[in-house]
């Protein structure tokens, strides 16, 4: 079962609202579409080889349900041995690469392999420089981050809390503006609760906004994410989507996200195979692809949600 890293991606709108072909709508507004219509085509993609670009390999590309998977293939220089003779070859070892372009999911995993190397941040910027040089036209950006597990952040809570009987003082969570960002990774619940907060941010057209909860040593701010649901869809709106969250506390230092563990999976290549095939599979809620079943979980997961809270997950 091979291991991937998992990153999720959005669409940013530029310093211009710029629309659609002649649909009159709005070209962030169908940022979905346009990464859909891309992948359709056949995303061209560039790779380096001895500091010069190297057009990469995509092969068994396949897409079904907006989800998508190929190997992505690196071009490395080989050498034969026949007696004595070195006889130099090429050899084009493969990633695969998962997009998972749903409305308000937009995750992506890469294969962590030999073929590009134990860094898969750098087949995310080959893939970067692709997306985007296709979506300058529309006016859009693409931002791939790494996501984050939610359940090592609240391990390191706990533990200041409890074990070392320190207070947060004060939280400080920046959120997006779905307006000018597209692929949010969130429950309706979350959603909703987003919209409350956005009112002045869309009113005023910034790209994010920030919320700063403070208390005091005799009143420190309660965290309890298992009692409070909103710390809970908080934490797991930040892993998710790889959004800055941090806790500040009176006798420790801070606690950003950026200090737990980026979050890894792993995923059977029967999935992909699977998928590539048009196989499906019934589990009693009717047909669909293994691979998107094992994409949803990996969601669930990262999140640390209980399964039996999951509001309308990523609809």
């Amino acid at each position: 079962m091979a291991v991937y890293a998992i990153y999720t991606y959005e669409i940013r709108e530029g310093s211009k609202s710029l629309f659609y072909k002649d649909t009159g709508r709005k070209a962030i507004d169908m940022s979905n579409e346009i990464i859909d219509n891309l992948l359709k085509d056949g995303l061209t993609v560039i790779g380096k080889k001895r500091n010069e670009d190297q057009l990469l390999t995509n092969r068994h590309f396949k897409g079904r349900e907006c989800v998508f998977a190929w190997e992505l293939c690196n071009v490395k220089d080989k050498t034969l041995l026949e007696g004595h003779e070195k006889i130099p070859h090429e050899e084009h070892p493969g990633s695969y690469v998962i997009v998972d372009n749903r409305p308000e999911v937009c995750q992506m995993a890469i294969e962590k392999n030999s073929a590009f190397g134990p860094d898969t941040d750098k087949v995310v910027k080959y893939l970067s420089k692709s997306f985007n040089a296709h979506l300058f036209e529309y006016g859009l950006k693409m931002v791939f981050k790494r996501k984050w597990q939610a359940s090592n952040f609240k391990d390191i809570i706990r533990k200041r809390i409890i074990k070392q009987k320190d207070a947060v003082k004060r939280v400080v969570w920046e959120f997006p503006n779905p307006d000018r960002v597209k692929g949010i990774d969130a429950t309706q619940q979350m959603i909703d609760r987003l919209n409350g907060l956005m009112i002045f941010v869309q009113a005023s057209n910034a790209l994010k906004g920030k919320l700063t909860l403070t208390g005091s040593k005799r009143n420190p701010i309660d965290v309890d994410d298992d009692r409070i649901e909103d710390w809970a869809q908080i934490i797991a709106l930040s892993a998710q989507n790889n959004y800055k969250l941090s806790y500040y506390f009176y006798n420790s230092p801070v606690v950003n996200f950026k200090d737990v563990a980026d979050a890894f999976a792993s995923i059977d290549n029967k999935m992909i195979s699977a998928f590539e095939s048009g196989q499906l599979t019934n589990k009693g809620e009717g047909s669909t692809f293994e691979l998107i079943e094992r994409l949803d979980e990996i969601r669930n997961q990262i999140a640390d949600y209980d399964h039996e809270k999951i509001v309308n997950y990523g609809e």
